[in-house]
């Protein structure tokens, strides 16, 4: 059985925070690999200012390349509909029965889990590594899923035993400031992008293009 990650994200576009969440998860929980995938229509992200998903997952696709225990998964592209995390993870399930799946999220998604699209299920369905952001510490994070899943039991200083068998996990990571919406930003006004994103990505991202243009807006002259 093997021990697979998913991060997930609008990846609109990805960039190093992203990347070092995947990394900090799979070394942190043992996880033998990692799938970072785009969502294909994100259900909390307006369409406009969105890339085409094949954009956003090439942009994915590159930014692994020579990671170790990182892969891209284009699974959301071959789905119709909003891209909630409860389907897609049934999905994978019914795709990967044999192995032992971990849902990679941020801490603040996870104590948000209540106003998802049935969010209090994915237990039900995986285990879950949620990543701590500043401001956030484990205390939290296990005093809201002991609020909220009923039988929870404590098995090691960062982890923990939902009722339904799977697992929640606790992982530190550096502080990194950076987001997508500034990287567009900054993509607009043509200023470097150099260790915000991946190199290959980067290079991608510089020579641009009309569908870039078109999601994100006109940019500066050169």
């Amino acid at each position: 059985m093997a021990k697979i990650g998913i991060l997930g994200g609008s990846f609109n576009p990805i960039h190093a925070g992203h990347m070092r969440m995947a990394v900090e998860a799979r070394e942190a929980v043992g996880l033998e690999r990692v799938l970072l995938m785009p969502a294909g229509e994100p259900p909390h992200k307006p369409a406009e200012g969105m890339l085409p998903f094949a954009h956003r997952l090439r942009l994915v696709e590159l930014a692994v390349r020579g990671v170790p225990g990182l892969s891209a998964s284009g699974l959301e592209g071959t789905r119709t509909g909003p891209s909630y995390s409860v389907d897609t993870l049934t999905a994978l399930r019914e795709k990967m029965p044999g192995d032992d799946l971990h849902f990679i999220m941020g801490s603040e998604s996870f104590l948000a889990l209540p106003k998802w699209h049935r969010g209090l299920e994915l237990p039900h369905l995986c285990s879950l590594a949620v990543v701590l952001r500043p401001g956030a510490d484990g205390a939290r994070v296990a005093a809201f899923a002991e609020a909220n899943w009923p039988g929870m039991e404590r098995t090691g200083q960062n982890s923990m035993r939902f009722a339904s068998g799977t697992g929640l996990f606790t992982v530190s990571m550096p502080v990194l400031e950076v987001c997508s919406t500034d990287i567009r930003r900054r993509w607009r006004e043509r200023r470097c992008l150099a260790m915000l994103v991946p190199q290959a990505a980067e290079e991608i991202l510089e020579r641009g293009g009309s569908a870039y243009e078109q999601a994100w807006g006109q940019r500066a002259e050169s």
